[in-house]
């Protein structure tokens, strides 16, 4: 543990910590680290069951009355409504045109065109909500999609692909040609079994599968989520990305992850199996009309300066790493800030719930928001001092790149992902170590406020960039179809020559 540091005469470094453990690499220190807030979090799920604990005799009669209505919902035919087994996924509402496209719906010109479609799937985006992260990208892309000659977003409803966006008119369920591309945009592991049926049909057409990974994290840091999703990630990477013809990844550094699990694991892909990556985009709804809510603008007002992060609440985002450096420089008194977390609560995060909730700052200095529309979001950059980004693994850190284009300063965690987007524009700390950390949230504070754009490119130049990758199919890197021959590392070696 670190003791709480005595501050230099400058204000710009820690004197070193007592007790210091032996040095670590960077590998072993995030798995004893996960396993740490992991067992916080068992421990306040037992809490919170032993607090909601009920006499035996309650117990009793709340079972029975489940029991009958089990057995009476299964004898009326509406058994699925507690099984699991819903015959049908209901629909949520098709969202409207871009408003760049209002008035002309280019739906039935792509899906009768003679020539090669790309199908864009956002089933998961579409079902279940969502404005960060891996949604964010599936939105950007979707509406910048019908900008693109033959490309069309999708959802599947009822084993079939339907158009994402409202259409003026019903149209007939899509049905692959040869030459067409899908690609599984989508955080698709949450319905594995739904993709296969139409990925076989789209093969048996002579259609080319195109899978985009996101990150490998289930798999390469599978104490960052829950057992069963790393067991659905596994079925989803056997099923689908393992029978792509093509892998787009989100960046360099999620393209080398891909190819060391592949390689070191001996899995089997396509022999012809090529993989490419590109960059996303850093601007977002950038319409000047959009209403700002109170609770956005209460947190921003005044002047004292105001530290944000921007993420689900999860073990890998490191946020008690954050909340102990903020602590730190509280206690001793050197820092008046306040610090502004934006985030749905994810898995394994309980215990992190309460750490906010029950802090004593919780509500004057510290401040945790479970959504933000984009115009909350845009404000709270523009308006914070500096970016906490103390991630220990990311697939890109979208956060990043948003905080640079608006020329917030960000500290970010030293990861190799993060020198990749974020180069020297950023502030790397040592890896969950929270002294660290609270110095460089130090010597930000203590410096005069600048604003300065970092060079990102923007969602239509990512989009543009993504559909020239596809349709010219200008993929940097071929990987062998036996990964399990001797001296398949070749292939590692070939796709960092790129």
């Amino acid at each position: 543990m670190h003791t709480t540091p005595d501050l230099l005469n400058d204000g710009r470094s820690f004197a070193p910590a007592v007790g210091v453990e032996p040095p670590q690499d960077d590998a072993t220190r995030i798995a004893l680290y996960l396993a740490t807030q992991i067992q916080k979090e068992h421990l306040e799920l037992h809490r919170q069951r032993v607090a909601g604990a009920i006499d035996p005799v309650t117990a009793h009669c709340y079972l029975k009355i489940k029991e009958f209505y089990w057995t009476t919902a299964r004898l009326l035919g509406f058994a699925h409504l507690h099984d699991g087994t819903r015959a049908r996924i209901p629909h949520p509402p098709r969202p409207p045109l871009p408003p760049s496209l209002r008035g002309e719906d280019p739906t039935s010109a792509i899906l009768g065109a003679a020539t090669p479609r790309l199908f864009i799937d956002v089933t998961p985006t579409y079902r279940y909500g969502g404005n960060q992260g891996i949604q964010r990208v599936v939105r950007e892309i979707a509406k910048r999609s019908l900008r693109s000659d033959g490309s069309l977003p999708v959802v599947i409803e009822n084993g079939r692909l339907a158009p994402y966006f409202a259409a003026q008119k019903p149209h007939p369920p899509i049905a692959f040609r040869k030459g067409d591309k899908l690609l599984i945009f989508d955080a698709s592991w949450l319905a594995t079994d739904e993709y296969v049926p139409i990925i076989e049909r789209l093969t048996a057409a002579g259609g080319q599968l195109v899978t985009l990974v996101h990150d490998l994290i289930p798999l390469t840091q599978p104490l960052s989520v829950s057992a069963p999703m790393t067991e659905k990630f596994e079925h989803w990477f056997e099923a689908v990305v393992l029978k792509s013809d093509r892998i787009l990844c989100v960046s360099r550094s999620a393209a080398d992850d891909l190819v060391s699990y592949v390689t070191r694991e001996g899995s089997r892909t396509k022999p012809d199996l090529r993989i490419g990556w590109w960059r996303l985009g850093a601007d977002f709804d950038e319409q000047t009309d959009a209403r700002v809510s109170a609770e956005a603008s209460d947190i921003m007002a005044g002047a004292t300066p105001i530290f944000l992060s921007v993420g689900t609440l999860e073990p890998r985002k490191a946020y008690p790493i954050a909340l102990e450096a903020f602590d730190i420089l509280w206690r001793a008194n050197v820092v008046d800030a306040r610090y502004v977390i934006v985030g749905h609560a994810g898995w394994q995060s309980e215990a992190l719930q309460r750490e906010i909730t029950n802090h004593p700052e919780f509500g004057r200095r510290l401040f945790w928001l479970k959504d933000a529309s984009d115009a909350d979001l845009r404000l709270r950059y523009e308006r914070a001092r500096g970016l906490i980004f103390p991630s220990t693994v990311e697939g890109f850190g979208l956060p990043l790149v948003e905080a640079g284009r608006r020329g917030l300063p960000v500290i970010a965690s030293d990861i190799p992902v993060f020198h990749e987007i974020g180069g020297a524009d950023v502030r790397y700390f040592d890896l969950l170590d929270p002294v660290a950390l609270a110095g460089e949230i130090l010597r930000l504070s203590r410096e005069a406020s600048t604003s300065v754009r970092a060079s990102h490119i923007t969602w239509d130049d990512s989009a543009q960039a993504l559909f020239d990758l596809i349709w010219t199919d200008a993929y940097p890197a071929r990987m062998p179809g036996a990964i399990s021959e001797p001296g398949s590392a070749a292939m590692t070696d070939q796709l960092r020559a790129v």
